[in-house]
């Protein structure tokens, strides 16, 4: 018989469950009494969500791993105000029964128009040195297919297939309008390419193809660090690169965290750089927002998300039927 698939984001309170899941963080733990269960958490790219397994746990944590694709039979409860599942039966997916990449967010926006997007603004360059440093980025081989495949983050802010390159276009709309409003005394083309290559690093950071983990140079070096290094590696390839554009620009691509405690390993000293952090902050604050508010609402109470430690509060998103007109026009992301 074949098995209908039922999507984390539709799952119910107090409502049984047969489906399809990828596993996150399995772990075999003990009780009280030493008898094992197994914890994980289940995604399927709508969602994810927080799973136990009280019976056979010591068969399952043998089986399963990161990143496996199972069959999970269940019932959906509540821990501490959020939804888990009670997982009855859990077994290995058949390679007949469901493929990885449909298992892995992605973004619901059109990646070959954010691409023309990001492609046409460098053409608009006039600065001729950041317009080749940035061309010569875009055109090296396999870069553009990295760059719209990646998350922007392994479970945070864009944290889907194509992240890096909707919250990349967003940071740089978002550069443009104030740039356009403060006028003369920003640099525009600076800041804009500073936006462009601001989370470059990315690609070297995470890994997205059995799930989204870091890289060794992602945990070594971080993205920072190693966007600063590709950006300054083309750089050295261009002839008469001016030093002082060179310095403000991987200065902005240093600071874009702006605090020592977020990993910044520079904090903004340039207006443009002041702005790059602004932005990129936000973005990434308001994709998370709207995540918490289409994925992990309070069940207990209407228009309201459960805590969540990067906010340190419970969020309000809305009346039911405000969020259900303001969110419905959100992207689905996982």
């Amino acid at each position: 018989m074949t098995v209908q698939r039922v999507a984390v984001k539709d799952l119910k309170l107090n409502e049984p469950v047969t489906s399809f899941f990828q596993v996150r963080n399995p772990q075999r733990r003990l009780r009280k009494t030493g008898e094992p269960f197994v914890t994980l958490v289940l995604t399927d790219g709508t969602g994810e969500l927080p799973a136990v397994m009280w019976e056979d746990a010591d068969g399952v944590g043998e089986q399963i791993r990161e990143g496996d694709l199972v069959k999970v039979q269940g019932m959906v409860g509540s821990y501490q105000g959020e939804l888990q599942l009670t997982i009855q039966r859990l077994r290995l997916a058949r390679e007949d029964e469901a493929t990885l990449r449909d298992f892995l967010p992605s973004t619901s926006a059109d990646v070959p128009s954010m691409l023309a997007c990001l492609t046409q603004t460098i053409r608009a360059f006039t600065n001729e040195p950041l317009k080749h440093l940035l061309t010569s980025i875009f055109d090296a081989e396999g870069f553009r297919e990295a760059f719209a495949a990646a998350p922007a983050a392994k479970e945070l802010h864009h944290a889907y297939l194509g992240g890096l390159l909707e919250h990349t276009v967003s940071v740089v709309r978002l550069c443009e309008t104030i740039a356009a409003h403060y006028g003369g005394v920003v640099d525009r083309e600076l800041l804009v390419a500073s936006a462009i290559l601001h989370d470059v690093g990315k690609i070297r950071e995470l890994t997205w193809e059995r799930g989204f983990d870091y890289s060794d140079a992602g945990r070594l070096l971080g993205h920072i660090t190693q966007g600063v290094l590709l950006v300054d590696e083309q750089i050295e390839q261009i002839p008469d690169f001016p030093p002082g554009l060179r310095l403000e620009l991987l200065h902005n691509i240093l600071s874009h965290h702006g605090e020592y405690a977020w990993g910044s390993p520079r904090r903004p000293k340039t207006v443009e750089a002041m702005i790059l952090h602004g932005v990129e902050n936000l973005d990434g604050k308001i994709n998370l927002f709207l995540k918490l508010a289409r994925h992990h609402p309070d069940p207990y109470r209407e228009g309201w998300t459960v805590f969540h430690r990067s906010f340190e509060r419970p969020l309000f998103f809305g009346e039911p039927e405000a969020a259900g007109e303001t969110l419905g026009e959100a992207r689905e992301d996982g």
